[in-house]
């Protein structure tokens, strides 16, 4: 059975800490056998990440985590960005325009950027929306979201929907955290497994909330001076401009 984990940010994520490298190089390691990189609201991190994927032997998806009005969406099988801000039926349908497939991202919680119960009916309701939402998230192990899978999972127990499990990884470390698993080993195989609902969920490993948020914060604490002494290392660099 394949592993993949589809929901995964690097440094091209504002809140991201792991090079494109970096997280092929996790997943690698995790023993994955596909993945998405779904940055917020751009996909380039993703196209680097499949442009350079034989190097690691690993099957990536491009995809992207969308900024709807109602909350985020996972979309996958996209080269290009969708526009941010749109009602979730009016993306859904730019998704479907563009080919992709989308999941809901950890629905049904007490945050701003959960999707509800109400918002996916409605969705599913559209003829043309649901052509293209296939997926609901039982299990994301981000930090701020890990604590109300419960309520994900019994969201999911009522839609016809393929359940997906994901690390929702900021943090190089915590890609393969939580795995889908599928019959066969390619992303073709994978959406075919998606599309038939036939995935299988996993936890692969727990930590304590607050350990993640505070190994995220030390990098992107980190990272964010890494940039702020390069910029000062290049702005000395510059010879200064005579004046006239």
């Amino acid at each position: 059975m394949g592993k993949a984990d589809l929901h995964i940010h690097t440094t091209y994520s504002m809140d991201g800490t792991a090079s494109v490298h970096e997280a092929l190089e996790a997943a690698v390691r995790a023993g994955l056998d596909v993945i998405a990189i779904t940055d917020h609201d751009e996909v380039h991190g993703a196209l680097e990440a499949r442009a350079i994927s034989n190097e690691y032997g690993i099957h990536v998806i491009p995809g992207v985590e969308v900024s709807t009005s109602e909350g985020h969406l996972i979309v996958l099988f996209v080269d290009r960005n969708i526009p941010s801000g749109m009602s979730l039926i009016d993306t859904l349908i730019c998704v479907r325009e563009m080919g992709g497939t989308a999941i809901v991202a950890h629905p049904d919680q007490p945050s701003p950027t959960s999707i509800s119960m109400q918002s996916i009916l409605k969705a599913l309701e559209h003829p043309q929306a649901r052509e293209v939402l296939h997926g609901i998230e039982v299990c994301n192990m981000n930090p701020t979201h890990s604590p109300f899978n419960w309520r994900s999972q019994k969201a999911a127990d009522k839609l016809p929907l393929a359940h997906i499990a994901s690390s929702d990884a900021h943090i190089a470390s915590m890609i393969g955290a939580g795995v889908t698993g599928f019959e066969g080993s390619t992303s073709r195989e994978l959406r075919q497994a998606i599309q038939r609902r036939s995935t299988q969920p996993q936890q692969i490993n727990y930590e304590r909330p607050m350990r993640i948020f505070l190994r995220w914060l030390r990098l992107f604490i980190g990272r964010k001076l890494s940039e702020v002494f390069a910029r000062q290392a290049t702005a000395r660099r510059e010879p200064s401009r005579s004046l006239k």
